[in-house]
Formats: C-alpha cells, sequence, structure tokens
C-alpha cells in the first residue's frame, strides 16, 4: 500500500497530563509519516493541559481539539474522538504516552500484506522523568511467551495484553466503544476486533507506556472495580459459548469478588442490584449450574477455580446477611419498615440460595 494513498486519525485521550502532554503531542507530530489528523479529546482537565493543547492547535492545523465540559472516563473520550476522526485508518495515543519517530511508518508497511490488519506493537516503559525501566510492556504484562498475531481472540478472553497507544487499525472495522466505562475501554474493543480480525504484532518498542501515580491504570479501587464488573459481564453475555468452561468460572469468581470490594462503599441497606451494577443471582444460578453439570474431579485447574469461586460466593452471601442483620436492627430500632419490596426478596433469595444449594459445594472444601 502506497504511503501516499493513506489517511491516519489519531484520537489522543487527555486528563491532567500536563506535565507530559507536551512531548506526546510532539511525538506524534513529527512522524516520519506526516498525512495525518490528530484529535486531542481533553476530559474535563483541571489543570493547564487544555492551554498547552490550544497552544499547539494554533500553531498546526492537523490539530483538532474536543473538550469535555465534565469528566465523563476513557470510553467516552475516546469515542468522541473516533466519532470526529476522518482518516481511513485509526491510531490511539494517551497524553502520557510517546511514539518513536517511525512509529506510523513501520506500521504502514505492514498494511501491503492485509489492510485489515490490526496493527500494534511492543512499548518501552518509562517513568514521568522520561527515564527507561528496563522493562518492555509484554515482560510488565507477563505475556511475553503468548500468541500475540494472528488469530488472538483466545488469547484476549483470558485477559487483555495489547499496548493500547500502540494500536492501528482500519477506521470502519474498529467497531463500538462502551462509553460506560471509565478504564477498560481498550479491552471491550480490542477483544471485539479480535473475534473479526487477525492481529499483526511488531515485535519493536514503538512506543514508549509512562509509569507515574497519576496513569489512569493506578485509579481509585471503586472505578476499577466496577469496570471490572462490567467488561467481565460484556465479555460472558456476548461471547458466552465461545469461552472455556474454567476461564467462564474465573470471570464469575471476578464479578463476584469485585462486587465483595465494592461493598464497603455502600452507606446505606442496598439494593444489591442497583448498588452494585450486578444482577448477583442471575451469576449465582449461572455459577450453580455450571458447576452441577461438571463432575470430572480429574481437571484440577477446573475443580480449584470451582473452590475459589464457590468461596467467593460464600463471603459474598454472609456480607449481604450480616449487612441485612444490621439493617433490621436499625428498622427494629427506630420502627419503621422499608417499602422496597426488592430489597426484602433480595435478602430471602440470598437465604434461601445459601441454605438450599450451597451445602452441596461443600465438598470442594474436603478435596
Amino acid at each position: 500500500m502506497s504511503l501516499q494513498l493513506v489517511f491516519v486519525s489519531i484520537v489522543m485521550t487527555s486528563y491532567n497530563h500536563e506535565k507530559f502532554i507536551s512531548e506526546s503531542i510532539e511525538s506524534v507530530l513529527n512522524q516520519t509519516f506526516s498525512d495525518l489528523e490528530l484529535i486531542i479529546v481533553d476530559d474535563f482537565s483541571t489543570d493547564n493541559s487544555r492551554v498547552l493543547i490550544k497552544k499547539y492547535k494554533e500553531s498546526d492545523n492537523r490539530i483538532k481539539i474536543h473538550f469535555h465540559d465534565e469528566n465523563k472516563g476513557l470510553g467516552k473520550s475516546t469515542s468522541d474522538g473516533v466519532k470526529i476522526a476522518k482518516g481511513e485508518f485509526l491510531a490511539l495515543i494517551d497524553s502520557d504516552d510517546v511514539w518513536e519517530v517511525n512509529k506510523l511508518e513501520k506500521q504502514i508497511e505492514v498494511l501491503d500484506r492485509d489492510e485489515n490488519l490490526v496493527i500494534w506493537s511492543d512499548g518501552a516503559l518509562i517513568d514521568e522523568n522520561g527515564k527507561s525501566l528496563g522493562e518492555t510492556f509484554t515482560q510488565f504484562c507477563n505475556s511475553s511467551n503468548r500468541k500475540k498475531s494472528g488469530d488472538i481472540f483466545s488469547e484476549l478472553i483470558l485477559g487483555n495484553f495489547i499496548n493500547r497507544s500502540s494500536l492501528l487499525v482500519k477506521r470502519k472495522n474498529f467497531g463500538k466503544i462502551d462509553e460506560r466505562f471509565k478504564r477498560f475501554d481498550d479491552y471491550q474493543f480490542e477483544v471485539d476486533l479480535a473475534k473479526n480480525y487477525k492481529y499483526f504484532f511488531i515485535n519493536q518498542p514503538l512506543t514508549k507506556i509512562r509509569h507515574h501515580d497519576k496513569n489512569i491504570s493506578n485509579s481509585n479501587e471503586k472505578i476499577l472495580n466496577l469496570d471490572g464488573i462490567m467488561i467481565h459481564r460484556y465479555l460472558l453475555n456476548k461471547y458466552f459459548k465461545l469461552i472455556p468452561k474454567s476461564i467462564r468460572l474465573n470471570k464469575y469468581k471476578l464479578i463476584i469478588t469485585s462486587s465483595i470490594i465494592l461493598s464497603k462503599y455502600l452507606t446505606m441497606i442496598p439494593d444489591i442490584n442497583h448498588i452494585l451494577k450486578v444482577d448477583v443471582f442471575s451469576y449465582i444460578y449461572k455459577i450453580k449450574n455450571e458447576l452441577e453439570t461438571d463432575e470430572r474431579i480429574g481437571q484440577i485447574l477446573l475443580n480449584r477455580q470451582k473452590l475459589l469461586t464457590y468461596q467467593a460466593l460464600n463471603n459474598l452471601i454472609s456480607r449481604s446477611i450480616k449487612r441485612f442483620l444490621r439493617g433490621l436492627s436499625l428498622v427494629i430500632r427506630y420502627k419503621k419498615i422499608t417499602k422496597s419490596l426488592k430489597f426484602w426478596l433480595n435478602m430471602f433469595v440470598f437465604i434461601a440460595i445459601k441454605n438450599k444449594y450451597f451445602s452441596n459445594f461443600l465438598w470442594f472444601k474436603k478435596n
């Protein structure tokens, strides 16, 4: 594919990176491949990021900007940038990361093989001062020995290891981004891409991934666990039949474990479905079916996953009953009965499930 026939849109997501964004912008504008547009979406930064962005826009007409009037999260920021993009191909970069000067050129050369490939590369980890941390992105993700090119759907279902800031993909193939995600939007669209297209991995660090205390990946616990619940629900609902049973069990366990962690943020008697953003009961029944339809004791990994899933469920139900009793004591103390039918129904179902079903799973503890 001739470089003269390619136009690339780069979406940069920005949030409070005034210390890094200039280097990030310049690494895009100084590419050896220059037929591009840079779309910077700022997610309501409270530092001087917007001042710097406006300054660069005034000096280079390849830059387009989109400012949010409130913080909306990474999913919405990426989605807004993609909607503005006009290029045939699409690339992403975070505003604290950096591209090598020939990053796009090397990737576009690969498009001669197949323009529908999803191209990505390794990255070098750097600190907030730009100093090398002596580790690559794939080493950091423990993915050095994992399949990275071709059909990698089955690999990605196990967990994300794609360098977001290195992606290059045909824009019309990109698909839809779930804007609810504050953090894990990339895992969602990367799995969707892997279901329909082949990946191509360039085993060179064409990007620099910055690790610092303001990384979105170091976001607060509540955001990470809410997003964790949503991404595992998304994968289970969309690709249930394509996910091996042991992996499904693991994702159920992760959903419930995240729900347990989130429970400490509750400040009132909860409607568990609404507060935790997950229909816990449906997952309990799904897990019950998964456990009861596979009695092959010899599968050590699967049985271990069953045990861990059981323990997570048991912890959730125990906490829920304690919270229910605490709420009941308040009802008795103040002589007021809650009118929430769903609350009482939820607690009844929790207790029923614990008494009726979970005694059947105790053999996991014995084996």
